[in-house]
């Protein structure tokens, strides 16, 4: 079982990773588009790894196994792409530099037409709002929102697997032999 949770782990951070250098290494590309693309990843990988644990352990899986079993699959996903976002990163970040810049031009383009936000605040706005964007691009940063999203998506992936092919075992009598 431990084994399907590493594969199948470790094959959605690699798709994911991939995913990420192709999206921050290439010219153009849509953020929207990638993000949907990793949690379709997310979801398939889950989705069979359940099946196969469920198959591993004859048929019969509980409910929390799967909930278990699905955070284990996205956190080891996380952890794949946390290192293969530190292999980018280093030695100082100027792989991310490209998006970053492009990021903190849209933010100023839409700072400069919030209306929400009075003219002598959208400087100050400006600042926070970069200093946001280059914090994700970090290496806490980016540990800290892989993991967090990881973690809630591969949960509400897992409890909706849980409702299609979790048993409760709970009351189920041991069987003698």
């Amino acid at each position: 079982m431990q084994k399907s949770i590493w594969i199948f782990g470790t094959i959605a951070g690699i798709l994911c990773a991939v995913l990420e250098y192709l999206f921050f290494g290439g010219e153009g590309g849509n953020a929207n588009v990638m993000f949907l693309a990793k949690i379709a990843i997310l979801l398939i990988c889950i989705v069979a790894g359940l099946i196969l644990i469920r198959k591993l352990m004859g048929g019969v899986i509980s409910i929390a196994r799967t909930i278990m079993s699905g955070v284990l699959i996205s956190l080891v996903r996380a952890l794949v792409m946390v290192m293969a976002f530190g292999f980018l990163y280093y030695p100082n970040g100027s792989f991310y530099k490209a998006k970053t810049q492009e990021a903190w031009e849209q933010a100023e383009k839409k700072v400069a037409v919030d209306e929400k936000i009075r003219p002598a605040d959208k400087p100050m706005e400006l600042e926070v709002i970069k200093e946001q964007i280059a914090a994700l691009y970090r290496p806490h940063g980016y540990t800290m929102i892989t993991i967090g999203g990881s973690l809630i998506s591969g949960l509400i992936i897992a409890i909706l697997m849980a409702a299609f092919i979790g048993t409760n075992t709970m009351y189920n009598e041991p069987t003698k032999q």
